[in-house]
């Protein structure tokens, strides 16, 4: 079975040596820029284990139920449920420390000093921006809005609960169902994507930042 693992940053279950790292300033105003990027890079790692688990026990619990063994019971549903949502959780943890990563690389390359507060540091700053922050994130910006709201419908959204019935029947499926804010005046969004393609969307993100960091800001 092929999983839909990131490999951007390095591969599945190597060393991480030279060929992943980035010599950033190790002596910034906001510590040591390497020990960030060794994080984003060994979190990436975790994560494919977690989409690994994820696929298996998916194809697993499929295969069973087309031999006619059994249907999957609450519990398999909630797991599924979990690990997705952990998934979501470390993506969106990564791209927000990338973009913090770009956000004072770049402020240091424009003006020589470091800023005194970061200026954009999440996903959620970067898409209320007025005016344009990055090329290389930029170009993400439909993937990166697809993260955030599916993340925060799983954090925040107070109806999400009710999708636990839902499971994709051939390939994961990642599901969400957020209202904004818990307001009911607001119109309930249900979401739903191919895990597959989100990962390998997501999977190009890291390349082209990965490229963009080491090409800009390393030294």
């Amino acid at each position: 079975m092929e999983y839909p693992i990131i490999e951007a940053l390095k591969k599945y279950k190597t060393h991480f040596n030279a060929n992943q790292f980035i010599s950033l300033n190790p002596n910034s105003d906001f510590g040591n820029l390497n020990l960030v990027w060794s994080q984003i890079v060994i979190r990436i790692e975790c994560v494919n284990m977690q989409i690994v688990d994820l696929y298996e026990k998916f194809y697993e619990q499929k295969k069973r139920v087309e031999m006619g063994f059994y249907m999957s019971n609450l519990d398999d549903s909630y797991l599924d449920i979990m690990i997705t949502e952990q998934i979501f959780y470390w993506l969106r943890k990564t791209a927000d420390e990338i973009i913090s990563l770009i956000s004072i690389c770049s402020d240091y390359q424009r003006t020589g000093k470091y800023p005194k507060k970061i200026n954009v540091s999440s996903i959620g700053e970067f898409i209320k921006l007025k005016t344009p922050f990055n090329n290389t994130i930029e170009k993400y910006r439909n993937l990166l809005q697809q993260l955030n709201e599916t993340s925060n419908a799983y954090k925040h959204s107070f109806i999400n609960p009710q999708i636990v019935a839902y499971k994709g029947s051939e390939y994961p499926v990642v599901f969400a169902y957020n209202l904004h804010f818990n307001d009911r005046a607001n119109q309930p969004k249900f979401i739903n994507l191919d895990f597959r393609v989100f990962l390998n969307n997501y999977n190009e993100f890291l390349f082209d930042v990965k490229n963009h960091i080491s090409e800009s800001y390393s030294i």
